[in-house]
């Protein structure tokens, strides 16, 4: 997992420490798999028609870090509680998020 360091911004694949400033990437690395996490418990929700578990999950993730997919589960748990104001603000910001890996961590 490719990860920028805050710091110094240099982009490290597969490390715990930046190998530029020695800054200690452990804690980037745990918030990505929070937030991967919330997302595969979110998707699980949704197939078992637990939306509102789905979207709990979905912005859990989306705070720990911001992917078009958080925003796409959200999405998809408003569509199934017929949320469509809220549907629309996370497409939207599905669209506007950066790809995985452009961002700091």
């Amino acid at each position: 997992m490719d990860l920028t360091c805050p710091a110094c911004r240099k982009h490290n694949p597969d490390a715990d420490c930046c190998t530029r400033c020695g800054a200690d990437l452990v804690p980037l690395v745990h918030i990505r798999q929070a937030a991967q996490q919330a997302l595969e418990e979110g998707r699980h929700c949704l197939q078992r028609r637990r939306s509102s578990d789905a979207l709990r999950a979905a912005e859990h993730s989306w705070q720990l870090k911001h992917t078009p997919e958080a925003a796409g589960l959200a999405f998809l748990a408003c569509l199934h509680q017929q949320q469509f104001d809220a549907a629309t603000r996370w497409y939207r910001r599905a669209q506007l998020v950066k790809p995985e890996n452009s961002g700091i961590f």
